[in-house]
């Protein structure tokens, strides 16, 4: 039995690393092209090119030199033969068509025999992990006298007339070269019409709103930072703030090592049909999941506007959806929204989408019969350079994985509960995130003491009993929002006074922190309103902490004794107060939901 696998690595640096969004937009969508299980994608083109049997299009396919499919979705495909000659003409045709298409995007793949098909994907998987540390040469090469092209660095060719036609009057006179690469993606977002419409957009379209909804690609004219009630009422320019939302899925891996174990006695048909129905079910509740959470934001863009207009441009840009992975740029005020409600769509879909698959072959492993998401928000400024953000948002959303398996452990062959984690930049930087988490939220209040002010990653609900019994630290986002102002009720500390609080505390004066608290807990009349408030405040604490004050505690320390600095979770309440909705949005969300199902 032989096998072949592909995997595109490294994709979120090769859509940023032009720094603009058109051609972000290209190169997302030609990457949706790439691999997928229709006659229309690069893969489904490449097989009837080469005259390639397989049953990519049709399962019920199968001869001695048929190809057949594991997976074929989110950038990589995993493929079998009885026969070596196959897969060898797939793989030399499929690695120059990529050398054509994308000549910079790096790539690993692996070809393997065995006697058996489990043993020839073990083989060809240790072959993956081996290509990851092998050098990668890329065509053409750029030696010291090629021109290069100054966003990218890579090689500069002429521009194409259809390459021309995608870019502006000023932007043509600037980058009269492109790197290949680049120059690919302008004659894209021309041919295949972007402006208008492109297929990875439409998967994040519920399909009762096609056609009423169209994305932003031009975030300076098209996108609105603020809904209309926030422009009426500071009668001031938007701010241009907006958040770049990157989630991946919980649990993938154990889910497949449990698959993997209980077919390892099933013939290689049963074999290749379970894993090619488990691709097929994430990514179905993975777009099932976005088109919940787009629905959403067009119920609150709906809501928000005075008026009804057949066609609605969202404030958001899908980037990427593929596997259990997605990515999009949001309006910053409804980002966390759009976030939270994925993680509990994706849930619920992906329960119902792998029903099958637990029936058939897991019904009795013990795990749960769902996979959760979990992922991060990054606040910037729409100028801000996006080959920075993506790097951040990503160690975002490993911070907020780390969360969610601290619950049952990396151990465990339980999922985590979903988690989200969120951090605002001003500034333009390329410093990693514990860099900027270490320089903007840790601050010297005394000798030899430091109080961090936020905690960054959330869990989206509130932990079930036995969760919560197997995690020291219970917070979840709506904490957050219990402790800020709500309308026609009474908060103790006002979101005025946690910004004194924080003012106070960069000025490494604690004291004068303390002061401002008790000050405003003093002042409130309401007993009942300050009891309700500390009993949300007391919920951050964690298990083993001690507490110092209502809103810091410290961690117990190390076999000695030693304890840690303080904590707190000021400044994760200031970046959600900043980027609330200015509308309400519970009514919003529950008819967003029911128009949807």
């Amino acid at each position: 039995m032989y096998c072949y696998l592909f995997e595109a690595k490294s994709i979120q640096d090769y859509l940023f690393q032009s720094n603009k969004l058109k051609d972000v937009i290209a190169a997302s969508e030609r990457l949706d092209r790439l691999i997928d299980s229709t006659e229309y994608s690069v893969l489904g083109q490449v097989l009837k090119a080469s005259k390639l049997e397989s049953d990519l299009l049709n399962r019920d396919v199968n001869a001695e030199h048929t190809i057949h499919f594991l997976r074929s979705k989110g950038g990589a495909f995993y493929s079998y033969c009885q026969q070596q000659a196959p897969l060898v003409s797939l793989r030399s045709t499929w690695t120059l068509t990529l050398s054509q298409l994308f000549p910079s995007m790096i790539y690993t793949d692996a070809l393997s025999e065995a006697l058996s098909l489990k043993v020839a994907l073990d083989k060809a998987m240790a072959g993956l992990n081996a290509a990851r540390n092998t050098p990668q040469v890329n065509f053409p090469l750029s030696s010291t006298l090629i021109e290069r092209y100054s966003r990218t660095g890579n090689g500069a060719v002429p521009l194409s007339l259809l390459a021309q036609r995608a870019c502006a009057k000023d932007e043509f006179k600037n980058d009269s070269a492109l790197d290949i690469d680049t120059e690919f993606h302008r004659q894209a977002y021309q041919a295949f019409d972007m402006r208008e419409t492109a297929a990875l957009q439409d998967r994040f379209t519920p399909e009762n709103r096609k056609g009423a909804i169209r994305y932003p690609i031009d975030f300076e004219k098209e996108l609105a930072f603020l809904g209309p009630q926030l422009k009426r009422k500071h009668q001031r320019e938007a701010i241009k703030d907006m958040a770049l939302i990157h989630l991946d899925g919980n649990g993938l891996g154990i889910l497949l090592r449990q698959l993997k174990s209980e077919l390892y006695d099933q013939a290689d048909a049963v074999y290749c049909q379970a894993f090619r129905d488990f691709s097929e079910a994430l990514n179905k509740a993975t777009v099932a999941a976005a088109r919940i959470a787009t629905e959403q934001v067009y119920q609150h863009v709906i809501a928000e506007n005075d008026f009804y207009e057949a066609c609605v441009t969202l404030p958001m840009r899908p980037i990427v959806l593929g596997g259990d992975d997605v990515t999009l740029f949001c309006r910053a005020d409804l980002a966390l929204d759009y976030a939270t409600t994925f993680c509990r769509a994706f849930k619920q879909e992906s329960e119902r989408a792998l029903v099958d698959v637990f029936e058939q072959y897991l019904s009795d492993s013990g795990l749960f019969p769902y996979i959760t998401a979990s992922g991060g928000i990054l606040y910037h400024k729409a100028g801000h350079p996006f080959s920075h953000s993506h790097h951040l948002v990503e160690a975002l959303c490993d911070k907020a994985k780390v969360l969610t398996k601290s619950v049952y452990g990396t151990q465990s062959n339980k999922v985590g509960p979903a988690a989200l984690a969120f951090y605002r930049v001003s500034n333009a930087t390329q410093s990693d995130l514990s860099q900027l988490l270490t320089q903007a939220q840790t601050f010297s209040v005394g000798e030899d003491q430091s109080l961090t002010v936020g905690q960054s990653s959330y869990f989206v609900d509130p932990l079930s009993t036995t969760e919560a019994d197997k995690v020291k630290d219970g917070r979840f986002l709506q904490q957050l929002r219990d402790i800020m102002p709500q309308e026609g009720s009474v908060t103790p500390v006002s979101m005025a006074k946690w910004r004194q609080m924080m003012t106070a505390i960069a000025q490494h004066d604690l004291d004068e922190a303390k002061r401002i608290y008790h000050r405003a807990i003093k002042l409130c009349v309401d007993a009942d309103a300050i009891t309700t408030f500390k009993s949300a405040l007391q919920q951050f604490v964690p298990k083993d902490a001690l507490r110092h004050e209502d809103w810091y505690w410290q961690l117990t320390g190390d076999e000695d004794g030693k304890m840690s600095g303080y904590q707190s979770f000021i400044n994760d309440v200031l970046i959600v107060h900043h980027f609330e909705s200015a509308l309400l949005t519970k009514n919003v969300k529950g008819d967003a939901l029911c128009s949807h199902k």
